[in-house]
């Protein structure tokens, strides 16, 4: 059995208070003067596959439309709206590569996100062409 040490008054005194000291400082705030940090989670982590699948491919038809609508606004030559419409395209494509990304399939998620790469890439060369 393990015996105490034993103490006077004054050392047992010094010793619970630098024990509640040191306790009280370490649950503190390290840097009160900031906020602490928020955790963002993605709307899309909740989904299912079949969800995802979905949302995705609606952006697909969605950039079909754009697509047509480029290619009539490059048969007359109002490149302007071309490269609005590859903007749009652009920002759209990335919200599918978000939605890909959270596929959990690990096969449908690598082609997808191959997919949407190469149809960014076009926008973003369409972007920079028509500038």
């Amino acid at each position: 059995m393990i015996q105490p040490i034993p103490m006077t008054f004054p050392a047992k005194f010094l010793s619970c208070f630098l024990g509640l000291i040191l306790g009280l400082s370490s649950c503190s705030p390290r840097n009160p003067g900031r906020p602490p940090p928020s955790i963002t989670v993605s709307p899309y982590s909740a989904l299912s596959d079949a969800e995802l699948n979905g949302r995705y491919q609606a952006f697909l038809v969605e950039l079909q439309n754009l697509n047509e609508e480029m290619s009539k606004a490059n048969r007359t030559r109002d490149f302007d709206t071309v490269r609005d419409k590859a903007q749009d395209g652009l920002e759209k494509a990335h919200a599918a590569r978000r939605i890909a990304s959270h596929i959990d399939d690990r096969e449908v998620r690598r082609n997808r996100l191959k997919a949407i790469e190469v149809i960014i890439r076009d926008l973003d060369r369409l972007v920079e062409i028509t500038r």
